[in-house]
């Protein structure tokens, strides 16, 4: 195992440190940079990891991207990490904003207790730049560094090795639960923080699950990035990596890099021709999907798209024309041709009218100034849908009547005199923004968080109990650390049940969304929930048999009773949630975010108790999350709409990653919510906003008649804007489609139209779409026309299906 990496800088060279800027190269717009800069004399440097060269000309290595802060560490964040750092005041940090000049970067901000208190840790980030953070401690001491050799106004290089030769060894070869016991529990037997091959005497694909990241390769080089259970090329192999060994995948598996694997040692080299090679790609595909897009008469900005296509590929004219003399400017204009081709990538995506745009998010702010700052940004980013934690570790958001009524702590002891839910309420009402509530449902306690929590503390007689804890007389964590509360318990059922009502009746919550509300079941029956006295004596005074006694080996047909009675005291709760909130506000949203696990394989059971499901598609495999969507779209029979959940904010994977996460279930879904923008940042707020989320949209589930108007609309004037102009449709046809989708949008105007009137609207448009594929049979409209418009009219047939059958205005 090593690293070797080397960089040479001739004259007036320096080197980027990844694709830093958000899209659309805000370096190339930043003014020119002034105070202290490096001179002429760099002859000749070598680094053998990414540096960055103070102005006085003194060097540092850094040590990470986007990660955690040690001791004695320089870590870099870039727009992609977040708004701030999230460090603590115990280090020092340096601000840069992107210069014209490539590579450099003029220094805006030094922070540290030791020159002022009040300005140190958890910097912002800009959007056009990084922060430098130095972790106090250590053998070397980097603050130091930091604080002696940064001035604002000076300009400061970074430095990135221009060839690297990686190494690491790996878990297994082929693992088998004995070859690698370390991850046998575990899909693919990957394990956490493992490196594992799989070539062809694995088998067909490699059974790995969504934490992780994969390389396939072919031919001795990579030639296509995956997330999980990737297909393993007859002629080649996969390299799939979790934790930290996905995090060194990332990092060195270019498109191109050429892979050596020596019994378990695994190498990895790249080069500047690599990293031209993987750029090329890269701009390349995105060229053609944005071509595709603009053939297909996608409704896009693509002017916009095309000019940024040109730049991008100007910038790769630009590293072939440095490569060999000044190869850390090359590595520079790769970066710059990948985020020009991003922009142009974005730009050309369909932005929908009627579309959830979510995200979730844990409170922090403690006034109504920093709230508006928060949901300000949301809405630059294009959300109009926030899903606002308001019960979490057993306490809730804001002050509860129900909980003081219970002996509880009306609130969060860190929120207590202020209301911030009122405050929330009030601002994204003024953003324009729907809040839902969301919960942590069950899960009232968590080893890691607040631990047992003030739920069970004043009532453990509402404690859920493990079969292994039956006898402890105390609460008990479940194995994934999560204390329970009792669904059989009569008065913790109607406790949650008020508390839940609560919430959406007394702010005018436009719903609430139920996390956590199934008991684990994923470490096996001898762990298994819920056996509290209240559910055994239930099941028993039913079935005449204490659960306890029982197992699936020895009473299989018993014990499968007993699960059942488990999962309809679950679905009891649920449904009495869904018909109390009902009551108060029938157009308040009903929504579930099933985990995955028993949450996601019983979602059916609740197809007449929620109205929207969002997938937990957490995986980088975008056919993966493509199959989890689809999994539970069939799975509902209530004329759900069904939402993407996505994950990959939380999971720091990066602006590029969430648009095509979001983007890669929009042929079944009606929306997007992502997890979590308390991890979001300016390259996230930029790719969205002039991407899938830049033009206005209605959230169906809430506003389900006006969502379907606004598609209608679209449609209607998508024809003398783009399908006309374009040739995509005869003018002959052109005026009878207009006049008749305005009419049938029209039908839609009366505030509550009754099913029959919907019904008859439904018809109306199946006949449109045949009355559409008939004239694309006969020439009339071109087939990619024919498309646009049919997909157009089946998204506005399954919204008004869940108006009709979730009751819906």
């Amino acid at each position: 195992m090593g690293v070797h990496r080397r960089a040479v800088l001739k004259g007036f060279v320096v080197g980027a440190a990844g694709v830093l800027a958000a899209p659309g190269l805000p370096w190339a717009e930043a003014a020119s940079a002034s105070g202290r800069s490096v001179g002429l004399g760099l002859a000749a440097v070598t680094v053998d990891q990414t540096t960055v060269m103070a102005a006085d000309g003194t060097r540092w290595p850094i040590n990470a991207m986007d990660g955690a802060r040690w001791e004695g560490m320089l870590v870099q964040y870039t727009p992609d990490y977040g708004f701030t750092t999230f460090t603590n005041q115990w280090g020092a940090e340096v601000a840069l904003e992107a210069t014209k000049e490539p590579n450099q970067y003029r220094v805006t901000a030094v922070n540290s207790a030791l020159i002022d208190p009040s300005k140190s840790g958890n910097t912002a980030i800009p959007a056009n730049g990084m922060v430098l953070s130095a972790g106090p401690g250590g053998a070397q001491d980097a603050v130091a560094f930091i604080t002696q050799h940064f001035a604002v106004g000076d300009t400061v290089t970074i430095l990135r090795p221009t060839t690297v030769d990686s190494s690491q060894e790996a878990a297994a070869v082929d693992p088998t639960a004995e070859s690698n016991p370390d991850g046998a529990a575990f899909p693919g037997f990957r394990g956490a923080d493992q490196l594992i091959v799989y070539t062809p005497g694995y088998g067909e694909s490699t059974g790995t699950n969504q934490w992780g990241y994969e390389l396939i390769v072919r031919g001795g080089a990579v030639t296509a990035l995956s997330g999980a259970n990737s297909a393993i090329p007859a002629d080649g192999l996969v390299l799939s990596g979790h934790g930290t060994m996905a995090t060194w995948l990332q990092q060195n598996g270019l498109v191109g890099a050429q892979v050596k694997v020596e019994g378990k040692t695994v190498s990895i080299h790249r080069d500047v021709t690599i990293n031209i090679g993987s750029a090329k790609n890269e701009v390349e595909e995105l060229a053609a999907g944005v071509q595709e897009r603009h053939d297909a008469f996608v409704n896009a900005p693509f002017d916009t798209a095309f000019q940024s296509l040109a730049a991008a590929r100007g910038w790769l004219a630009k590293a072939d024309a440095a490569k060999g003399t000044d190869d850390q400017s090359v590595l520079f204009y790769c970066d710059a041709a990948i985020s020009e081709a991003r922009e142009a990538y974005y730009r050309s995506l369909p932005s929908r009218p009627a579309d959830a745009r979510g995200v979730w998010y844990r409170p922090t702010e403690k006034n109504a100034e920093q709230i508006a700052a928060t949901l300000a940004k949301m809405k630059e980013t294009g959300v109009n849908e926030l899903y606002l934690e308001t019960l979490w570790g057993g306490y809730t958001l804001y002050p509860s009547k129900v909980n003081v009524a219970h002996d509880l702590p009306a609130q969060r002891p860190e929120f207590s005199g202020f209301d911030p839910l009122k405050a929330w309420k009030q601002e994204a009402d003024r953003q324009g923004i729907a809040l839902h509530a969301w919960i942590d449902g069950l899960a009232v306690g968590n080893e890691l968080g607040d631990g047992l929590g003030p739920i069970l503390t004043r009532h453990p007689e509402w404690a859920a109990v493990g079969r292994d804890h039956v006898e402890d007389g105390h609460p008990a964590a479940s194995p994934n650390g999560f204390y329970w509360l009792d669904v059989s318990d009569p008065v913790a059922h109607a406790y949650f049940l008020d508390l839940c009502a609560e919430m959406v009746r007394e702010y005018r919550l436009a719903g609430i969304d139920l996390d956590y509300m199934r008991y684990p079941d994923e470490s096996g029956w001898e762990h298994s929930f819920n056996f509290s006295d209240d559910a055994r004596r239930a099941f028993q005074d039913r079935e005449g048999v204490d659960p306890l006694t029982l197992n699936p080996d020895a009473t299989p047909d018993q014990w499968a009773k007993w699960t059942a009675f488990v999962a309809e005291e679950e679905t009891r709760l649920v449904k009495d949630i869904y018909q109390k909130i009902k009551a108060d506000d029938p157009a308040a949203v009903v929504s579930e975010a099933p985990e995955s696990g028993t949450e996601a394989r019983k979602i059916g059971q609740w197809s007449e108790i929620v109205d929207v499901v969002i997938a937990q598609a957490y995986t980088e495999n975008l056919e993966a999350l493509h199959a989890v969507v689809v999994e539970h779209r069939e799975k509902m029979t209530g004329g759900q709409l069904i939402y993407t959940g996505i994950g990959s904010m939380y999971n720091r994977s990066g602006s590029h990653a969430t648009i095509r996460q979001s983007t890669a279930a929009k042929d079944i879904d009606t929306g997007t919510i992502i997890f979590a923008f308390g991890q979001a940042g300016p390259a996230h707020v930029r790719a969205l906003s002039i991407g899938p989320w830049r033009a206005p949209a209605i959230p169906p589930g809430r506003r389900p008649l006006a969502a379907v108007r606004a598609l209608l609309e679209e449609s209607r004037d998508e024809i003398g804007k783009r399908y006309l102009p374009r040739n995509g449709m005869a003018p002959s046809v052109a005026t009878d489609l207009e006049a008749e989708i305005k009419a049938v949008a029209r039908a839609l105007d009366r505030e509550h139209p009754s099913d029959a009137e919907l019904k008859s609207t439904d018809k109306r448009l199946l006949a449109l779409a045949e009355t559409i594929e008939e004239l694309a049979g006969k020439g009339k409209i071109k087939s990619a026309v024919e498309h646009q418009l049919t997909e157009q009219i089946a998204r506005c047939r399954s919204i008004i299906d869940y108006a009709i059958k979730r009751q819906m205005r």
